[in-house]
């Protein structure tokens, strides 16, 4: 695979080594803060909600969730943006940012209580979607969640990514087995993405096949 392909760890590895990062958002979003705000915060260790954040990036979320009361893993394939999330979240949560490929890495099936989405899914050509879904699927807890931001912009291949959803594609995609509980418009977008983001949280059923 070339590393001009944006598959390739090196595709975006170069562009946070060269600071080319017009997706980072710079800080955790509104519609994130207020989902934390009324989540009921972890005291005891063995009672804490997992979350994954893959395609991390710089990480922002990373110290939001953790002083939500979560466990955070997060992991990213390009070296220089894990790097660049340790140094952000501190000593403390560095050892749960992690350099690695979201489908391949050895996570044990269902170690986690939500995955949290932003601007991986759409950093993925189309045709990883299922492939994205089924991991998705996968990692989480029985009525586990994904939750996070999605795009909606009919994907032109020559021009991204990011690659967005036509309407109606994201439903027709994570029915397999998921219900979507809540969708609404992005509160703060990057302009990039202004008036087609869309926060949104998936459920996750017991049906398997």
């Amino acid at each position: 695979m070339e590393k001009t392909h944006p598959s390739h760890p090196e595709f975006w590895n170069s562009r946070y080594l060269s600071g080319k990062t017009p997706w980072d958002f710079g800080g955790v979003p509104a519609d994130l803060q207020k989902f934390l705000k009324y989540r009921p915060k972890g005291t005891n260790p063995a009672q804490r909600s997992r979350v994954l954040i893959p395609g991390c990036g710089s990480g922002y979320e990373i110290t939001a969730f953790a002083a939500a009361g979560f466990e955070v893993t997060a992991l990213d394939m390009a070296p220089a943006a894990v790097a660049l999330a340790r140094k952000l979240a501190g000593p403390a949560l560095a050892k749960h940012i992690i350099t690695g490929n979201f489908f391949e890495y050895d996570f044990p099936a269902a170690s986690f209580d939500y995955i949290y989405e932003r601007t991986f899914l759409c950093s993925l050509l189309p045709e990883r979607r299922p492939a994205y879904r089924d991991r998705v699927a996968q990692l989480l807890k029985y009525r586990g969640t994904l939750l996070g931001f999605f795009y909606y912009q009919k994907p032109v291949l020559a021009e991204g990514p990011p690659y967005g959803f036509d309407w109606g594609a994201a439903d027709e995609l994570f029915a397999r087995y998921f219900l979507l509980g809540k969708d609404q418009p992005a509160s703060d977008s990057l302009p990039m993405f202004a008036g087609r983001e869309r926060w949104q949280e998936w459920h996750r059923t017991s049906f398997c096949g």
